[in-house]
């Protein structure tokens, strides 16, 4: 199983990271080829809960799956069930759920290709199989900056995470790729495209909150002392602050279904 780099990131993550992924994955479901409604519901790479969350909401119900305890663990008595697992080996018999989403977990993993094999290998056929990563192209003037502002105060991008955006992220990050990959582990494509997604943060205080909650900042940023926190925080405001516009990422969007 490979290792969790969440590890002690849930609460940063829960509380500012969310902010940004929550929306998004409502987006994802709108994608979705069929209602979801009264159907069980794979949400692979569960992290905190906010797909599931969506999930609930529109009356499917859910079984969550994901690498990291601690994230599972988040808030666990409103929780749906789900299992610590590496999602290149579900531990989910054949055929097992109606559907399967996959909010922002391939692009964490090597071979995707494979990953998409194990949400298609325990999804029914005839069901739905949804998946988002960030694009390639996604770019952001005011994450910059607020990138460059903790770096001054500190940060150094943990080795795992700078593996991950040169060789990992890049696999999935177009529209294209993410069709060609989806195709050859043998999904049935419905619509693969890359999307400009307003995910409702407007201002560079909670931009920074969504960057510094994320798990290649949170455990650098929560070891700080309560003062420097704060610091760093306001420096990485006062960077973003001018060139600040609604963030809006770009995100791939996968529809299939399982042939």
């Amino acid at each position: 199983m490979s290792r969790d780099h969440y590890a002690g990131a849930v609460a940063a993550w829960a509380e500012g990271a969310s902010r940004v992924y929550r929306p998004i994955a409502e987006e994802l479901l709108r994608h979705a080829p069929h209602p979801l409604r009264g159907r069980t519901v794979l949400d692979a790479g569960a992290g905190t809960g906010v797909a599931s969350d969506a999930l609930t909401a529109v009356g499917a119900s859910t079984v969550g799956a994901d690498l990291s305890f601690d994230m599972l663990a988040w808030n666990r008595p409103r929780r749906p069930p789900a299992v610590v697992c590496d999602i290149l080996a579900l531990p989910i018999h054949d055929d097992a759920v109606d559907d399967a989403v996959a909010a922002f977990v391939l692009n964490h993993v090597d071979a995707p290709v494979r990953a998409l094999g194990e949400l298609i290998r325990v999804t029914r056929e005839g069901g739905a199989v949804l998946a988002t990563v960030y694009a390639s192209s996604s770019r952001s003037d005011a994450r910059e900056r607020i990138d460059g502002a903790v770096r001054a105060h500190g940060w150094v991008a943990p080795a795992w995470f700078a593996h991950l955006k040169a060789a990992v992220t890049p696999l999935l990050g177009t529209a294209e790729a993410m069709a060609r990959a989806a195709s050859t582990a043998g999904l049935a494509v419905s619509e693969v495209r890359e999307e400009d997604v307003d995910v409702g943060v407007t201002d560079a205080a909670s931009l920074v909150d969504y960057r510094l909650g994320q798990a290649h900042a949170s455990s650098w940023y929560t070891g700080l002392g309560e003062q420097e926190r704060a610091r760093v925080r306001a420096a990485a405001i006062a960077a973003a602050e001018p060139v600040m516009e609604p963030y809006r990422p770009t995100v791939v969007f996968l529809s299939g279904y399982v042939p």
